[in-house]
């Protein structure tokens, strides 16, 4: 009975259940017409807009308060002309499809051949969340986990990350990783990259504009997301106190990172350092997670936890709470890999024996 217990527990928990969440996850989106809320409500309207050659962004003091926003950067709406020619509810599906496929594509590029992952990340609430909003997380993970996949090249890692940037401004640490492991030509590629995608918002409007609308929206969205900032401000603390701290924070991780030459701490320090953060950004510490543990462990049900949070917006404050915390307990993990990892490298060196680098 044992022995069958031990094959039959991981096959319900990692395989039918994480199948199950899925499916219904998506019957529930089907249901209440939210499949792919955010491309459908912002993504496919400004590529449609775009496509007309119209000018999607509205003016820099507009109420955004409604949450369904046209605010994405041009390299992002161009990036999903192709899904806009399509029909609303098809161009819906296909999204949640392609999201699934990064997912899927993130372990493949990785290497990860455990099927329990792929399970186990399916219980992830941060990962069925962006599944079901069709949103940029899960093809920026694609895109991380391609530069590190091929982090010895001189270039691609350079392009992976510069896209990045250029379709979600946050993850602009990864640019001081790819300069502080002395790739400096991938640096100033993935720097050129996303400066260079700010001009093609020129032919709709300025980039004056432009940063005015992503402060506007900072300042709506700040103190309602997953941000030390937005426990601060609920547990009551001054605006610009808890502003201090979340910057002094961010910038304390961002040190670090620079210092260890850490990936995943560059990961965590674009999470920490974003104004708004929404539930599925933390599906990005998929990637560390998957370099330092191919394998399936404990680690993998870490963020299991968070069903207990709110949702996309932060809830009360112990909820905001849990989510920072997993998030912690996440990249303690990962850094507690790539120092392990480390080690061995440099043991296997001493022996003459070539080991991947870990950090670096």
């Amino acid at each position: 009975m044992r022995m069958a217990a031990q094959r039959v527990i991981p096959v319900f928990f990692l395989g039918i259940l994480p199948v199950l969440i899925t499916v219904v996850a998506f019957w529930l989106a089907h249901s209440h017409s939210i499949v792919s809320i955010d491309f459908h409500n912002e993504l496919y309207l400004e590529a449609k807009d775009v496509l007309r050659g119209r000018n999607p962004y509205p003016p820099p003091n507009t109420d955004l308060s409604s949450g369904a926003n046209a605010i994405w950067p041009v390299a992002a709406v161009i990036a999903v002309t192709p899904f806009a020619l399509l029909p609303a509810s098809a161009a819906d599906w296909t999204m949640a499809a392609f999201e699934l496929g990064c997912l899927v594509g993130v372990f493949l590029v990785l290497g990860v051949r455990d099927w329990r992952i792929y399970g186990a990340a399916l219980l992830w609430p941060p990962v069925i969340n962006a599944t079901q909003t069709g949103n940029a997380t899960l093809p920026l993970a694609l895109l991380c986990a391609l530069a590190w996949r091929y982090r010895s090249s001189r270039l691609t890692p350079g392009v992976a990350i510069g896209v990045g940037v250029a379709i979600k401004f946050f993850v602009w640490p990864l640019v001081l990783w790819l300069a502080c492991t002395r790739r400096y030509a991938s640096a100033a590629l993935a720097a050129a990259i996303g400066a260079a995608s700010m001009l093609l918002i020129l032919p709709f409007d300025s980039i004056r504009n432009y940063v005015q609308l992503l402060q506007n929206l900072s300042r709506t969205f700040d103190d309602d997301s997953y941000t030390l900032y937005g426990l601060l401000v609920e547990l009551g603390s001054p605006s610009p106190a808890a502003r201090v701290a979340w910057l002094a924070v961010g910038v304390a991780v961002l040190a670090t990172a620079w210092r260890r030459r850490s990936f995943a701490l560059m990961i965590g320090a674009a999470l920490l350092l974003s104004p708004i953060v929404w539930l599925h950004f933390f599906a990005l510490m998929l990637v560390p997670l998957a370099v330092v543990r191919p394998t399936f462990g404990a680690a993998w049900l870490i963020p299991v936890p968070i069903w207990l949070a709110q949702g996309t917006l932060n809830g009360r404050p112990w909820q905001n709470a849990l989510v920072l915390c997993t998030f912690a307990a996440l990249l303690f993990v990962c850094v507690r890999g790539e120092s392990v990892q480390a080690r061995q490298e440099t043991t296997a060196c001493g022996a003459g024996v070539g080991v991947p680098d870990a950090a670096t």
